[in-house]
């Protein structure tokens, strides 16, 4: 396919990274944004009169706002499905295009029912980029700063978040009618058509050629990605160690049922269980309830005003964000491990702080609850926002990566659709005890992290199956992706003119 696959603009080295950053964090920028613009929207009672949503209908507002979900749980089933037939980037485009079209539908619906069904169609694009985002990303990424470019890239979604608050905050504020709620949802096609119409400049992944066959597509892709000549002999190797761990992993021909019963040698199906239950964990440590219903919560929790509510919820999606920029420092500098596990610890001490306020609820509590529930933000901003979502693109074998990935995403999306949808009910019905729920799975959180989670930070996409490989297979699995290693350290010893700074190159 030629100039398709290598992308329209040859771009080389760090020019390369960062417009592949700059590309795929504009729809995440949107994801971040469609997360929090319609909750910021959802507690405004003009809003709801227009789309003939009676107030005190805690069910029908939950749909609302939780079908979303629905709709992003069915792209990422599509991706699962078809994700290997046409490549990272096309399912990017399309995605885009459903993104476009929901949010046509949502900007002019005239009642809550073409509402559902515009938050549905925007909901399957925002399914499938969150799906191939991650991967397009971490294919596309020297092992070296892999992790940082996916904490960017989530950092961003939460940069997105910001956005929805303080757009709605300034459309409440200073603007009247069906406008208020309209331009903040219309908004969100913007961001998306920067990825729709820059996509077509950059390179297809890497790895998914090579397993395409499409080797000579690939080597020009990889040559770009560390700035050396397509003839470098770190291109030949990134080529056979690509290749030779498609090999390792296709021994065992994985089929969907394989997902229950694990056959393989690099232990395939137990490490795509581990990416849903991380990703079932963190919906259910309830981050998303509080960035959908941030308003919401402060109003009829903490008794706030309108203004007050929207004001603090802004607040809120600030600290939020300032929590995930330093995850692009500590994953990189300490590991994905012992990141999510110091998060785990603080989340849970967080929330049982928060829920303690609410319960006792006086005025000191309801200080000391908003006081933990920032701090909760942040550390879940700086840990559990961003490590799930490059674990899975990571931990998955490049066979069965669009399906392990696409399995992790669509839990996180069922996950948040069921706390998005009960919330209301539960904080209308049972107050702060709901709250309880999100106290035990933090504490979960520790548990497993504990016990589960192996170490990835540092390593090629190809060396990760060595880490989860089975102990009998280990040194098997290690002769084969280190013979090709070795193979260039004696040519380099032999002709130093091929020699590249291995450290650049990682």
């Amino acid at each position: 396919m030629g100039r398709f696959y290598r992308g329209f603009v040859p771009l080389k080295g760090l020019v390369l990274q960062s417009c592949i950053t700059v590309c795929s964090a504009m729809t995440f920028l949107m994801f971040g944004y469609d997360q929090g613009v319609f909750g910021g929207l959802i507690a405004i009672p003009a809003v709801l009169a227009d789309l003939k949503i009676p107030d005190k209908d805690a069910n029908l507002q939950g749909t609302v706002v939780a079908i979303f979900d629905i709709g992003c749980l069915v792209g990422c089933a599509i991706c699962a499905l078809f994700g290997e037939t046409m490549g990272r980037r096309i399912f990017i485009i399309i995605g885009a295009l459903f993104i476009i079209t929901g949010a046509g539908l949502q900007a002019g619906a005239p009642d809550w029912r073409m509402m559902v069904g515009g938050r549905v169609v925007a909901g399957i694009g925002v399914g499938m980029e969150t799906s191939f985002i991650p991967i397009w990303v971490s294919e596309c990424a020297r092992a070296a700063y892999r992790g940082a470019l996916i904490a960017v890239q989530m950092s961003i979604v939460l940069m997105g978040l910001v956005v929805s608050y303080w757009f709605d905050y300034g459309t409440v504020k200073n603007l009247t009618g069906g406008i208020v709620w309209r331009l903040p949802l219309a908004f969100q096609a913007v961001f998306v058509c920067i990825t729709l119409f820059t996509i077509w400049a950059l390179p297809e992944s890497p790895r998914w050629l090579y397993k395409k066959g499409f080797h000579a597509d690939a080597d020009d892709v990889i040559a770009r990605i560390y700035n050396v000549p397509i003839d470098d002999i770190y291109v030949k190797r990134h080529r056979e160690e690509v290749l030779q761990a498609l090999e390792a992993e296709k021994e065992v021909t994985f089929r969907l049922k394989d997902i229950f019963f694990d056959s393989s040698k690099v232990n395939t199906s137990w490490r795509i269980w581990v990416c849903v239950i991380i990703q079932f964990l963190q919906q259910l440590g309830g981050i998303n309830f509080i960035a959908y219903y941030a308003a919401y919560l402060f109003i009829n929790n903490l008794g706030m005003t309108q203004h007050t509510a929207t004001l603090t919820a802004g607040g809120l999606s600030l600290v939020f964000w300032g929590g995930s920029l330093t995850s692009i420092y500590t994953v990189e500098r300490f590991g994905r491990r012992p990141v999510l596990l110091w998060g785990a610890v603080a989340c849970s001490t967080c929330m049982i702080c928060y829920t303690i306020g609410l319960a006792v609820f006086n005025q000191a509590s309801l200080t000391m609850a908003v006081v933990f529930i920032f701090l909760f933000d942040f550390s879940f901003g700086a840990s559990w926002c961003i490590v799930p979502w490059m674990y899975s693109p990571e931990v998955t074998p490049l066979h069965v990566r669009h399906v392990g990935t696409a399995m992790a995403v669509g839990m996180e999306w069922l996950m948040t659709f069921v706390i998005v949808k009960v919330g209301p009910i539960g904080i209308q019905n049972v107050g702060w005890k709901f709250y309880i729920l999100f106290c035990v799975f933090n504490v979960i959180q520790v548990i497993f992290v504990y016990f589960a989670v192996k170490e990835t930070k540092g390593l090629t996409l190809e060396e990760i199956d060595y880490v989860w490989a089975k102990p009998e297979y280990k040194a098997e699995l290690e002769a084969r992706l280190h013979s090709v290693e070795h193979e260039h350290v004696l040519v380099e010893k032999t002709d130093p003119s091929v020699h590249v700074e291995r450290e650049g190159l990682e």
